[in-house]
């Protein structure tokens, strides 16, 4: 680089997270976008429950599932139509009990595979 310029770190996040253009008018759309945050339920256990590590594998995913149930009837209450449950990666158990639930709640859903989720969320329409 011949540019002895500083790299600006909201374009470097920016160009991370798929936005390729280097171009000052996406600096607008990134934060109208920031105004439309999407609702999200993280089950992250250590964020969910930090004290409670002690659970068995067993009882943590119970209570995540729990957390699913109050965070849906929670978002049906505010009358939102989409919302994201984040699951992440692993071993795909929560995963898989997760689509199990949401199907015996009838609950639509779909992985979302796009950033900032990369397949690690779902997408459910309440």
């Amino acid at each position: 680089m011949s540019d002895d310029k500083p790299i600006d770190p909201n374009l470097l996040k920016r160009m991370m997270m798929g936005e390729f253009s280097a171009n000052s008018f996406q600096d607008n759309n990134l934060q109208h976008n920031k105004s439309k945050k999407n609702i999200e339920l993280d089950l992250h256990f250590d964020k969910l429950y930090p004290t409670k590590s002690f659970l068995t594998s067993n009882e943590k995913l119970n209570l995540q599932l729990e957390a699913v149930n109050e965070f849906i009837e929670s978002s049906k209450k505010n009358s939102v139509r989409f919302v994201y449950v984040i699951y992440g990666k692993g071993e795909g158990v929560l995963k898989k009990k997760l689509i199990t639930h949401l199907s015996n709640l009838k609950i639509r859903h779909s992985i979302i595979a796009d950033p900032p989720y990369f397949g690690n969320a779902l997408k459910l329409s309440l």
